[in-house]
């Protein structure tokens, strides 16, 4: 992705989510010790799933780690 491509996604991310949204994104990435990985699966799930909210694609997220890690210890 060049530069312009990757401005185009951060003001499509940008418009999509409110400043609160995006503000307890980051506080997730920094304070609860999230992976910039579980941050863009969340954004991914928002993005496909409409309606959303940002604490129920953080669940699926982490359901979704879950569920491997059951897989992983079978």
């Amino acid at each position: 992705m060049n530069c312009t491509e990757l401005s185009q996604q951060a003001d499509l991310i940008a418009s999509s989510f409110s400043k609160k949204d995006l503000a307890r994104l980051v506080v997730a990435l920094k304070g609860k010790h999230e992976s910039l990985q579980d941050a863009l699966e969340v954004i991914d799930t928002i993005d496909t799933r409409m309606g959303y909210t940002l604490d129920e694609a953080w669940e699926e997220v982490h359901a979704g780690e879950t569920r491997l890690a059951a897989v992983d210890e079978e």
